[in-house]
């Protein structure tokens, strides 16, 4: 039997003590007492354990105990709780084409093609664009060609892959256009880091080499931020939940551009992207995320390079050495991947890295 409302009230104000470690009354506000976005995940799943399930935008739009008690009495009894003016995730996927129906987009973004030496590869973090990355390689690349991967789906309908194997064996065909033979360099932020090291992994296989994997920010493969039994749809509805609350706009549609602005603003956009493809973007996000939170990884014998977060350093979930064959960790004092990513001191040690490799 599912709970009742002064039930519900209770379960979240348990789960929210545990979690936050404070006192809960059933209208105090979430974000208000120290949540935010990635905690939710956490309240949804502990929801779970006990009988109660819990959308992640119904905690995200209605914030205390009591609200979110009242909009899931309304869902059952078959109302439509506020979430704007949002296509749900089917109307946007539908927009989409498989593999068979459309020709297949280009990945690979090149930087600078002129150069000297053996050319160097970025990857697209969980958003799926890299073309951010473009400003910055001038800052590590040494004089080398410079290119990026970005995901399937970010200037076209095509559906992304839903497996991180798939979508490293397409961008490694690609990257073999330019570059057909080994050793390779490879930077990966944040999600990318994942995706570089499967590249680097099948290239293993294949007896091929890799000189450089750096990983920036990055959690290796096997551990989780989002809840594993979260399908496209709860992941969708989370990611707009988490954009109206990081913007703090009721309607993202009425607010598009401010949201497209300020996504562009913190590289989670590419300037120039069309309005009409907000949500498209956000089921791209959805799609990529879930083949991220659902990669099953393999050892790699090569050797890793970590760029760290100062706040990750001593993780167990931050170990890399679970799953690589050796790794060297820098620890950096940032704000966030695009921070560190525009650090100085770590362009340095980048570039020294790169340059340690004559090719």
């Amino acid at each position: 039997m599912a709970p009742n409302r002064n039930e519900i009230v209770e379960i979240l104000c348990d789960i929210w003590s545990d979690l936050l470690a404070c006192d809960v009354e059933p209208d105090d506000d979430f974000f208000d007492l120290g949540g935010y976005s990635l905690l939710v995940v956490n309240v949804v799943a502990e929801a779970r354990k006990r009988g109660l399930e819990l959308p992640a935008a119904i905690l995200q739009a209605n914030g205390t105990p009591a609200a979110i008690a009242d909009a899931l009495a309304a869902a059952a009894d078959g109302e439509t709780a506020p979430q704007g003016a949002d296509p749900d995730f089917t109307s946007v996927w539908e927009t989409g084409l498989s593999p068979l129906e459309t020709e297949p987009a280009r990945t690979l973004v090149p930087f600078v093609t002129e150069g000297t030496g053996t050319p160097v590869f970025c990857f697209h973090w969980g958003t799926g664009n890299v073309r951010f990355m473009g400003d910055l390689v001038d800052s590590f690349r040494g004089g080398r060609p410079a290119y990026g991967l970005e995901m399937v789906g970010m200037w076209s309908r095509e559906r992304p892959s839903l497996s991180i194997v798939e979508m490293a064996a397409r961008y490694l065909r690609e990257i073999r256009e330019v570059q057909p033979h080994g050793p390779y360099l490879f930077v990966g932020p944040c999600a990318g880091g994942r995706i570089a090291f499967e590249i680097a992994r099948q290239l293993e296989q294949d007896g091929e080499t890799v000189a450089v994997l750096a990983v920036v920010n990055s959690m290796p493969p096997g551990s989780t931020e989002m809840d594993p039994a979260w399908g496209l749809r709860e992941l969708y509805d989370f990611r707009l939940a988490a954009l109206r609350s990081r913007f703090e706009v009721a309607d993202l549609v009425g607010d598009r551009q401010r949201v497209m602005d300020g996504m562009a603003d913190i590289a989670w956009l590419d300037h120039g992207v069309d309005g009409a493809d907000l949500h498209w973007r956000q089921a791209v996000w959805a799609a990529g995320i879930f083949a991220q939170e659902h990669y099953e990884p393999r050892l790699y014998g090569g050797e890793l390079t970590v760029f760290q977060l100062a706040e990750n350093a001593g993780l167990e979930s931050a170990d890399w050495g679970r799953v690589a064959g050796a790794t060297e960790t820098y620890t950096f004092e940032a704000a966030g991947t695009l921070p560190l990513l525009r650090d100085p001191a770590f362009a340095e040690v980048l570039a020294k890295k790169l340059a340690a490799f004559p090719g």
